[in-house]
């Protein structure tokens, strides 16, 4: 543009230099003129100076002698002027008629001069006198004649000299003003083109700006003439491009705050760990566009970093069990510098992750913290594009909400285990407190039926041995029969409430079972049920035998009881924590859900007319003063499981 500038410049320059130089030019020859026309009317004036000296003489000559005549003087000095006056006009340049003219004027100014001379000098007579006065009169005459003829002659050419130089100003005047017209005409043109030039690429500047403006963030404009507006086209492009990439980065960004907060909610939201692993893998995948994405857990028993969910688009993994020693991982994490980094092939860390495991072009690694400790960390296969600051600190929130969220699963399971051991030990704090109550009043209702019933039973043996008749001797055998039962309940009163202090001996489980096993094994059998039995090695611990086998005993014929069709008894021994675990379980009728809670409540039971609802009671609190636990779970028609939990004991 600025050379286009230039050039409209330099041609409207032009212009005006040549009107300038025309218009110089003609000053030059109108001025040239005019020299001629003001040395011609000087000429004029010399002439006319001319006529007057000659004039004045003649007067002079014919009034000396008067009254009225000058002196001699005077007409000498007349004379002189009128010689001056001559001699003046042939200085001048003229042509050669006025030349001759001038001439043959100053001859007879000599002649004049020379009459006058002779006149003004003689002493003659006055006829010589008047004579040489006629003759100086006359030679005057001539000269006055020759002089005004010249001087007409001179004014009819400085007329004609003064119309043409008029004439030639006219049409220099005519000349500039269409010079004039015409560079102001093409000035004005090249201005509209200059003004056209610099408005048409404003103008599609000012339309690009308003679609920007607008929201039209990477509209570009076409500039390709003149090379500036095109430069400033090229960089309003780049201005252009450049929002927009910002506009895209910025929604992408928010995007991601936006995913992050519903990974860091969802992860909050839900309580248990596996789901909070799947959503931060699954967040992880929806922020960075990768081909896989691997989570490491730390288990601090076996110093090991093992798999513990992974997301991948193709087969990378070559197998789906991969641990890493915790040394190694430590190494890595220490020669990171505990940040967030991208890991490539020819780097020692990249090998050591993906050898053997999964082929990987570069992996980026995320250390997940907490309270300054690593726990874990996330390897990210195969990266699209590059990782920005933003996304490493939005995957390391991702990361730091991980860590609170299972440390806070983890405080919530240790809240619900603690609370469920709670109401535990408050429902047995509730049993024991029923027992003891119910324990007192069987023991004082055992005793007081205990007589009346030994009295009842003596009496009927003493009838059965008098001839009686066959009638009263079935009543008296129900009667016998019903009183001995009624003694069953009176003797298991008693056992419930009497509180005998254990007789602890080493005692081995596995074997004590077997002894019940073998004991009720007939009963088993003709009920069609199918036992099995699955016996781990067990230490010996310190145990009442007789009330362990009582609690077995009640235990098995429990599930027997409840598969009167048949079905299968499973026993179960083990190591839980420090204790040992005996389980009972059948695939009986189960216990319905609503009164599961009661039955280890004295005298319920239901067996109706069966059962006395003593035998999980007394069995519950044998386990308690052994220090155990005893937990049951049922289905409805699919089966109960009984779960004593014994401590190992030894002798102190």
């Amino acid at each position: 543009m600025r050379n286009r500038i230039i050039k409209y410049l330099s041609i409207i320059f032009i212009f005006f230099s040549m009107g300038g130089i025309i218009a110089f030019i003609s000053t030059q020859r109108v001025t040239s003129d005019l020299k001629v026309l003001i040395n011609l009317h000087r000429v004029e004036t010399f002439r006319q100076d001319l006529i007057i000296n000659i004039k004045t003489v003649q007067n002079n000559l014919f009034t000396i002698g008067t009254t009225f005549g000058p002196e001699l003087d005077i007409i000498v000095e007349n004379v002189l002027s009128l010689d001056k006056a001559v001699n003046r006009c042939l200085e001048c340049h003229h042509s050669s008629e006025v030349t001759g003219k001038l001439d043959r004027l100053r001859t007879l100014v000599e002649k004049y001069k020379d009459a006058l001379s002779a006149f003004i000098t003689t002493t003659a007579n006055p006829e010589r006198i008047h004579r040489l006065k006629e003759v100086a009169a006359e030679i005057g005459n001539l000269l006055l004649q020759d002089a005004e003829e010249m001087t007409y002659f001179a004014h009819q050419k400085l007329q004609y000299k003064t119309e043409k130089a008029i004439e030639k100003v006219n049409k220099i005047r005519e000349l500039l003003i269409l010079v004039l017209f015409i560079t102001m005409i093409f000035g004005f043109f090249t201005a509209m083109a200059l003004t056209r030039d610099i408005v048409r690429p404003i103008e599609k500047l000012r339309i690009a700006a308003e679609k920007v403006a607008s929201g039209e963030l990477g509209y570009s404009v076409d500039i390709s003439d003149p090379p500036e507006f095109a430069h400033l086209g090229e960089s309003f492009n780049k201005m252009s491009r450049s929002l927009k990439e910002q506009q895209e980065k910025t929604l992408e960004y928010v995007s991601k705050l936006r995913e992050l907060h519903r990974i860091t909610l969802s992860m909050h939201l839900v309580t248990e760990k596996k789901n909070i692993i799947n959503e931060f893998v699954k967040g992880v995948v929806d922020v960075i566009d990768a081909d896989g994405v691997l989570l490491f857990l730390y288990n601090p028993d076996h110093d090991l970093f093992s798999l513990e969910q992974f997301i991948t688009k193709k087969s990378y993994l070559k197998r789906k069990e991969i641990k890493y020693s915790g040394e190694i991982i430590r190494k890595i994490y220490q020669g990171c510098g505990k940040k967030a980094t991208m890991l490539y092939k020819n780097e020692e860390a990249l090998r050591a992750f993906s050898e053997d495991n999964f082929e990987a072009e570069n992996l980026y690694v995320l250390w997940i913290k907490h309270k300054n400790k690593l726990s874990g960390f996330l390897l990210i296969i195969n990266v699209k594009g590059t990782i920005t600051g933003e996304d490493t600190r939005i995957l390391s929130i991702i990361a730091n909400n991980f860590a609170v969220a299972i440390e806070n699963t983890l405080l919530y399971e240790d809240i619900k285990l603690q609370m469920k051991n709670l109401k535990e030990t408050q429902d047995q704090l509730i049993q024991a407190a029923k027992l003891a109550a119910i324990g007192e009043l069987a023991a004082t209702v055992a005793h007081e039926l205990n007589n009346p019933l030994t009295t009842i039973l003596g009496y009927t043996e003493l009838i059965k041995e008098e001839e009686i008749s066959e009638t009263i001797k079935k009543d008296l055998d129900i009667i016998e029969a019903e009183s001995l039962r009624a003694r069953d309940i009176v003797r298991q009163l008693l056992e419930f409430s009497r509180k005998r202090p254990l007789q602890l001996t080493e005692l081995d489980i596995n074997e004590t079972l077997q002894e019940v096993i073998k004991f009720l094994s007939p009963n088993i059998k003709k009920s069609s049920i199918k036992l099995l039995t699955e016996f781990s090695p067990l230490p010996n611990t310190l145990a009442d035998k007789d009330q362990i086998k009582q609690v077995f005993l009640n235990l098995i014929n429990n599930a027997v009881q409840a598969m009167p069709e048949g079905g299968v008894l499973t026993i179960k021994t083990g190591l839980q924590d420090s204790n040992i675990f005996i389980e009972v379980s059948d695939t009986g009728i189960g216990i319905p859900e609503d009164i599961l809670p009661r039955i280890f409540e004295p005298f319920f039971t239901t067996k109706k007319e069966k059962g006395t609802g003593l035998g999980l009671s007394i069995s519950y609190r044998i386990i308690e003063s052994h220090g155990g636990k005893i937990y049951v779970k049922s289905q409805k028609g699919k089966g109960t499981t009984f779960k004593v939990l014994l401590p190992i004991k030894k002798h102190v």
